[in-house]
């Protein structure tokens, strides 16, 4: 028995050095990509400097641009005297970075680069990441500027270009939503626009803010969309929202706008100028003012990935911000199918959540971050 008890108390320092020492090799395996100081950032709200050296990336079109320094990431100034600007800006807020394996610095790039395949078209394209993930609410200094701090970045870039265009998806949806009325284009897919319909588990792995700032993100988005579909911006500007029909998660945010719900909210028609089942011949698409939301017939909350992949994308955000090529793919059977079945049904008819955990319990389902 006495030797039993030795071998425990010598077993036990053994094991806490073992923990250590996985974790000092499981923060050195991530640590370029922040997948774990992300995390302990999220849970902690805890400033760090190698995280905030990803909080911008700036990709000009003009590769002999030298007027914005790699040290100026974390606290990003735009340079008002480069002259190497192109005519338009892409600002692309990346979504969480607790699902997809560590921060994404450079989300959109390739789908922004195929978006002007064999076009003659110059940009420049801002890549924002949100170290602290909290729906971009935390400015570099971690005081809750985080609003005051970006609507303000994009307000300068947008004296700076003809047209800043933003987009999104998820908590970098929000953001997008947030900044729409000072852009000229502005696209988000399943933004969350109410932190607190979050489930438990979303909050727990870090998509989370305090209910305070929850309500800062709902009474900006209101604000700016009742500005937008009222044309009460000196500039044409729209917003489109895209959400996915058949998600659970997706649907609470989207009640909140479009009104239904268990809870049979009304409709906020002053902030809406057209609600619609999508359809990529739908003329409003390319509309220049006004706020817009799709319907998209997905289970998946990462919808702009369901869309890249069965290539109804990219026609989507040509369509969207008025880009023409020779090379627009031809439509597939399953984008022809899907888009007669939109022809066929003009009224949205959002299912109950019981109806879609009946109809997709084989489906594989995204997190909602």
């Amino acid at each position: 028995m006495v030797h039993l008890q030795w071998g425990l108390y010598a077993l036990i320092p053994s094991l806490v050095i073992s923990i250590l020492a996985f974790l000092f090799f499981f923060i050195k395996r991530h640590r370029g990509h922040g997948y774990f100081l992300s995390k302990f950032s999220a849970f902690t709200r805890i400033r760090f400097n190698h995280l905030e050296q990803r909080r911008q990336t700036y990709c000009p079109a003009n590769k002999n641009c030298q007027c914005h320094p790699v040290d100026s990431s974390s606290h990003i100034q735009p340079n008002l005297s480069c002259t190497h600007r192109s005519p338009t800006l892409y600002m692309s807020f990346a979504g969480a970075a607790m699902i997809v394996g560590g921060v994404r610095t450079t989300e959109w790039c390739g789908s922004i680069s195929q978006l002007h395949d064999q076009t003659d078209n110059s940009f420049d394209v801002l890549f924002l990441t949100d170290p602290a993930q909290c729906f971009y609410l935390q400015d570099p200094d971690y005081k809750w500027q985080g609003l005051i701090y970006y609507r303000n970045l994009v307000k300068t870039y947008s004296t700076l270009y003809q047209r800043v265009i933003l987009i999104g998806a998820s908590l970098g949806g929000s953001m997008v939503c947030m900044c729409a009325d000072l852009a000229t284009i502005s696209i988000a897919f399943n933004p969350v626009l109410d932190p607190t319909l979050l489930g438990l588990p979303w909050r727990i792995m870090g998509a989370f803010c305090p209910a305070r700032q929850a309500q800062v993100i709902r009474e900006q988005v209101q604000t700016n969309m009742e500005k937008i579909k009222s044309e009460k911006v000196n500039h044409n500007c729209v917003l489109h929202i895209h959400w996915s029909q058949l998600s659970a998660p997706d649907q609470r945010q989207a009640h909140r706008v479009v009104g239904g719900g268990k809870q049979k909210k009304s409709r906020q028609k002053e902030c809406l100028t057209l609600v619609s089942d999508f359809d990529i011949n739908n003329p409003c698409l390319s509309s220049p003012v006004g706020v817009y939301v799709w319907f998209h017939r997905c289970s998946r909350h990462a919808l702009a990935m369901h869309l890249k992949r069965s290539r109804q994308l990219i026609p989507l955000l040509r369509h969207h911000l008025g880009v023409k090529s020779e090379s627009i793919p031809q439509n597939t059977s399953q984008e022809k199918e899907e888009q007669q079945q939109q022809k066929q049904s003009t009224v949205i008819d959002m299912p109950t959540l019981a109806e879609v955990n009946d109809t997709n319990e084989h489906e594989v389902r995204v997190p909602l971050i």
